[in-house]
């Protein structure tokens, strides 16, 4: 289906997000095309792709999905790069060379899971590359799961009928014994390729370290943003007044700290103080940021001693 037959807003966002020599598809593109040292075609059908996307997502916008996927394939191009470009396997190379010819095609669909999936089409002589049914997926996620398909996209694929598998048709084993476990890893990533840390650190596993010796300052240090704004916000809410300060302000002073390394508003440290000031009488504890990591936020605890606590959680937390 061409950009002009498609609903207004959308075929603005396949001319903008996909088109045009400026979009994310079309900057990436020329890199893998110089790498191969051959050319390389996308092929999209956007009517069934818009048609089975929106029917994951509740009819979302069109033009909102057709941002997203440009994103997904700029993804899917820059594993594909880094996939040759450090010969994790160059028999892997090889072999795509060897079956794309003078030209790599590429068929962008749907996959039928909520990962996406890549595999060799005989057929059609060039990859599916079938994109996430979860919009919301990372694009450091896609990133590393697009990479991983890749190194597995030339295994074929089994049909319902395929009871059996031919056994020369699976990678070489380099003379090794089949019997022998092969040995797996992930290649390095590059580090150009990596999301910023805003998008990166939203992604678990989680880290969290409340320190609080004395009875001043308790300092929490975490990889995970909104846990500190999330727990900055509750304790101003609770935290009591001064009341032997004419201003009658705050007992503690909650502060939250911007991270060096992200390019947005992102923070790393939350730190609860009392000054000289506030009189003796005001004390500051962990306890309660301990109880609201743990009950409250499900960190899991990882070590401790008697002035540091460590966790740690797995689980993703998105805001309702």
């Amino acid at each position: 289906m061409s950009s002009s037959s498609l609903p207004f807003r959308t075929g603005i966002a396949v001319r903008d997000k996909w088109r045009a020599d400026d979009s994310p598809v079309q900057r990436a593109l020329p890199r893998v095309k110089e790498l191969l040292g051959i050319d390389v075609e996308i092929e999209v059908s956007w009517e069934s792709l818009l048609s089975d996307l929106n029917d994951a997502q509740n009819a979302i916008d069109s033009s909102v999905i057709v941002s997203s996927v440009a994103s997904d394939v700029e993804q899917f191009l820059h594993a594909l790069w880094e996939v040759v470009n450090i010969e994790v396997d160059p028999k892997w190379n090889d072999t795509l060379i060897e079956k794309a010819g003078r030209c790599l095609r590429l068929f962008i669909g749907v996959s039928k899971e909520d990962d996406p999936a890549v595999f060799w089409c005989s057929e059609k002589t060039g990859l599916d590359v079938c994109l996430s049914r979860n919009r919301s997926m990372l694009r450091a996620e896609a990133l590393s799961s697009f990479k991983t398909k890749l190194l597995h996209c030339f295994i074929p694929q089994p049909t319902p009928s395929d009871t059996w598998v031919d056994l020369s048709t699976t990678i070489p084993n380099n003379g090794k014994d089949a019997t022998e476990p092969r040995q797996s890893f992930d290649p390095m990533p590059d580090f150009k390729m990596l999301p910023k840390p805003d998008e990166l650190l939203l992604k678990p596993p989680y880290h969290l370290v409340v320190y609080g010796g004395g009875n001043a300052l308790v300092e929490i240090q975490c990889s995970h943003s909104p846990t500190l704004e999330m727990l900055a916000n509750y304790l101003k809410k609770w935290c009591k007044v001064n009341y032997q300060h004419v201003h009658k302000p705050p007992a503690v002073d909650i502060e939250l700290h911007p991270a060096m390394f992200s390019f947005g508003t992102v923070y790393d440290r939350l730190t609860l103080s009392v000054n000289e000031r506030s009189g003796h009488y005001i004390r500051v504890s962990p306890m309660i940021v301990l109880s609201l990591v743990e009950g409250v936020l499900g960190y899991q605890s990882v070590s401790s001693s008697d002035t540091r606590w460590t966790f740690r959680r797995d689980v993703e937390l998105k805001k309702p």
